[in-house]
């Protein structure tokens, strides 16, 4: 006999809480953008803790998935019988800045909200009410004013968020400016850790747009965008050139060894692996297997940390096309923490963005041979002002050949999210296996 779904669940005993009922609340969970198991059924919702802030509340959700999983939840609510998003609230956007502010703690019945400011923070505009940003995805974001963006984490993970601590690394630990400041921390602690809630960052100003939507609208009005494209091959370096040094245990460069190389190399295989299954009996071309020996020249330069999920996406152009700003380094959502923040070679930041420009040449009208033009001009530039970086392995073609494979690995996982998501665009990603394996000699 089939067990039944548990019984939904709210709060504890002895301490009612004027919110939704939880099945109301799992069903509105289950709509929302920023949940992140769209394929799984919710069956079951318990508040564990609730912390009392302006005119609403802080809940920390475990949402019950149908496979027996269970992740926590941020899901500020205000209170009463209909759900109501506290983040559509002005007063409950400015209590959280006023506890950055203050560097204030909360507590509510289990653990307490503790805030951290940095000193980016200074000369913020004063009383200027909150606003939340339409088209989030995975977070909630609210504005204040021109100054300043408040993230707002809502799959929680115990551990440094390495979101806020690589921005608070370049904020604090090094001169990279191509980044917007750290202003401030959020963060929930409990018995089992401390849990990132939210951060606060300069607000880029000066008509800076998303990379991935600025650059199509280049392609549709006639613009190779070459320039701007090397810019940000240059900041990208500029970047990984910052995340190596410092002096922070966490950030420390470490040697490249055969046992990472092996790795690594098992990884891409069962990335491919999983690509060709998703693919079914018309594989189109995608190999069984790669040469994964470039990664060999890899043993003996650095490790180290970086972007984690880099594209177009990660950027903010000016609309001149020379200001470049990275942006957003959680890495990968559904991917483990300690995994996101394990240190790897940067190149895979570069076989990201060279992926991104593999979907923008699909998307937009670009031009015939853009895209070689594209990934020349950002690699040239990269590898221009990386010069002989610890990261890079000394010849050019050891460089590439890396490249290739660590771009085979992306968008074999590609495959695999557009089979799931969208099917239609299945030929982009495909199209980069052939075209990076062929690079490997694969």
């Amino acid at each position: 006999m089939a067990s039944r779904i548990p019984p939904f669940s709210i709060g504890r005993p002895g301490t009612p809480l004027d919110v939704p009922s939880a099945a109301e609340l799992g069903a509105w969970i289950a709509g929302q953008r920023w949940f992140a198991s769209k394929r799984q059924h919710i069956t079951g919702v318990t508040i564990e803790d609730r912390v009392p802030l302006g005119p609403g509340w802080l809940c920390l959700a475990r949402v019950v998935l149908g496979d027996g999983s269970a992740d926590r939840y941020a899901v500020p609510l205000l209170e009463g019988p209909e759900v109501r998003d506290a983040l559509d609230d002005p007063d409950f956007c400015d209590a959280l800045l006023a506890l950055i502010a203050a560097e204030a703690r909360v507590a509510g019945a289990r653990g307490e909200v503790v805030a951290a400011r940095t000193r980016a923070f200074a000369g913020l505009e004063a009383g200027v009410r909150g606003r939340r940003l339409a088209g989030e995805q995975s977070n909630t974001s609210i504005v204040f004013g021109d100054t300043l963006i408040l993230k707002h984490f809502r799959r929680l993970a115990a551990g440094p968020n390495p979101d806020v601590e690589i921005t608070r690394f370049l904020t604090e630990r090094t001169e990279f400016r191509h980044t917007p400041r750290l202003c401030g921390s959020l963060e929930y602690r409990d018995e089992a850790g401390a849990w990132a809630l939210a951060m606060a960052q300069e607000l880029v100003s000066g008509g800076a747009r998303d990379g991935w939507r600025w650059l199509l609208e280049r392609l549709a009005v006639g613009d190779d965008a070459l320039a701007a494209l090397a810019s940000l091959g240059r900041r990208t370096a500029e970047l990984h050139l910052a995340l190596g040094g410092g002096g922070d245990p966490a950030f420390a460069p470490e040697p490249i060894t055969p046992a990472d190389v092996a790795a690594w190399t098992a990884a891409v295989q069962r990335q491919l692996d999983a690509a060709r299954a998703a693919l079914g009996e018309r594989p189109d071309g995608v190999p069984a297997r790669i040469d994964t020996a470039g990664l060999g020249a890899l043993v003996g330069v650095a490790k180290q940390r970086h972007h984690g999920d880099f594209h177009l996406g990660q950027t903010l152009i000016g609309h001149d096309g020379v200001e470049v700003a990275i942006i957003d380094f959680e890495g990968e959502p559904l991917r483990p923490l300690d995994e996101r923040r394990r240190k790897h070679t940067p190149l895979r930041d570069v076989a990201g963005l060279l992926r991104s420009l593999g979907y923008a040449a699909a998307s937009a009208p670009a031009p015939a041979g853009w895209e070689a033009r594209a990934r020349a001009a950002f690699l040239g530039a990269y590898r221009a002002a990386a010069g002989a970086a610890p990261f890079l392995p000394r010849a050019d073609a050891d460089v590439i050949r890396a490249v290739a494979v660590l771009e085979v690995e992306k968008a074999a996982y590609e495959v695999v999210y557009e089979a799931n998501n969208r099917p239609d665009w299945i030929a982009i990603p495909v199209r980069g296996i052939v075209q990076a394996a062929r690079a490997v000699g694969g």
